[in-house]
């Protein structure tokens, strides 16, 4: 069976604390991915629920607070129509 490969930048004390988990229960990172890609096959999108964000999980407090403020309304845009949305995006470049 042809094989592919899989690159992707991790955070370094996530990833350590993971494979800790991990190798107490006898299960190589590789494995692991393998693992998680089969269920995916098999449940047709992520084979769990994923559980909420903490708030000591987000990264800065600038983006705490948007987000606060973002569930009160405040700073939201709406638009009518996508070509609305991207006249918007556009002008923001400019």
């Amino acid at each position: 069976m042809p094989t592919g490969r899989i690159q992707h930048r991790i955070d370094l004390a996530l990833q350590r604390e993971a494979e800790g988990i991990l190798k107490t229960q006898g299960i190589k990172p590789s494995q692991a991915i393998i693992l998680f890609y089969t269920e995916v096959k098999r449940s047709g999108g992520l084979p769990f629920t994923p559980s909420r964000v903490l708030p000591s999980e987000i990264p800065n407090r600038a983006l705490q607070k948007d987000l606060q403020q973002a569930k009160k309304g405040k700073g939201i845009k709406t638009f009518k129509n996508k070509k609305d949305l991207f006249a918007s995006l556009h002008n923001m470049q400019s």
